[in-house]
């Protein structure tokens, strides 16, 4: 969605030409802050009771989200989106110039992560995605550094790179 003459909005499964170059976008990535779990206020008979439920859980230094506050089951792809990708790359032979996710490919996640990580459909989807695309570059960001990792792949976080 194009939002004025120099923003747009990125959808997931899009491709996207910007001077000349081709750009996969596909955002998401599983929260791996919510060890403890995801609270839901529908879940409690009453406000107070949820309310105090985060206040326990807070002072308790759990590691949750919050339903519709702090996480969203939308933070994966539908398998609609994903196939919605798929016909997209198709149409241009499963090439395009670079790839700008949230999160990673599973193989480069377990890199990063010294093997401690749990796969997720989309990481999963990435993984399987990468060996079947001829791309330049992957740009992505979910993991809080800045460096380039195995070639094509490039973790950005404070780093502004200008691609074109």
């Amino acid at each position: 969605h194009k939002i004025n003459d120099s923003v747009y909005h990125l959808m997931r499964g899009e491709i996207f030409d910007f001077e000349g170059k081709k750009f996969l976008a596909f955002g998401g990535a599983r929260s791996h802050d919510i060890d403890d779990g995801i609270l839901s206020w529908e879940d409690f008979d009453t406000q107070e009771q949820f309310k105090e439920t985060v206040r326990k859980w807070r002072k308790q230094r759990r590691v949750f989200r919050i339903n519709h506050v702090s996480w969203w089951a939308e933070e994966l792809p539908s398998d609609e989106e994903i196939q919605n990708a798929e016909n997209n790359l198709a149409k241009v032979d499963y090439q395009v110039d670079y790839v700008i996710s949230h999160c990673a490919p599973q193989s480069i996640v377990s890199w990063l992560m010294g093997g401690y990580t749990q796969p997720d459909k989309l990481t999963m989807y990435f993984e399987d995605l990468a060996q079947r695309l001829n791309f330049k570059n992957w740009f992505f960001g979910h993991y809080h550094d800045d460096r380039k990792i195995i070639g094509k792949f490039i973790l950005l976080y404070d780093q502004i790179v200008r691609i074109i």
